[in-house]
This record gives C-alpha cells, structure tokens and sequence, in this order.
C-alpha cells in the first residue's frame, strides 16, 4: 500500500500531513491541534470509512 497523502488524528478529528509511513503501516505521526502522537491513534481516510461503516452496522442490529 502506497503512504496516503495525510492521516487522520482519532483524537481530535484532524486531518495530518506529519507522519513516517512504512511498510504499509504507521510508524510515526503527530496531530499539530492536539499534540497526539501515538501511531495507533490516527487512521488512514479508507481506515476511517471502515470504521464509520462498522459503527453503522452495529446500530442498525
């Protein structure tokens, strides 16, 4: 998988540009609004709409 353009912060909702992506992961990132710098914290823009879609799923059972 190719870097994406920016991650988004699951903390805050912001979108990102300063991140260290490899090998198709997140290796480094931090969140210039809130100050979030944990790697597992922050989603690409297709990892978000997974989990947006998951959340919808969950409410319509």
């Amino acid at each position: 998988m190719a870097a994406p353009d920016y991650l988004v912060c699951l903390e805050c909702e912001t979108p990102t540009y300063t991140f260290e992506w490899r090998e198709g992961r997140i290796v480094e990132a931090l969140c210039m609004a809130c100050g979030n710098d944990d790697p597992s914290a922050f989603a690409t823009e297709d990892d978000l709409e997974e989990m947006a879609l998951r959340d919808s799923e969950r409410e319509d059972s």
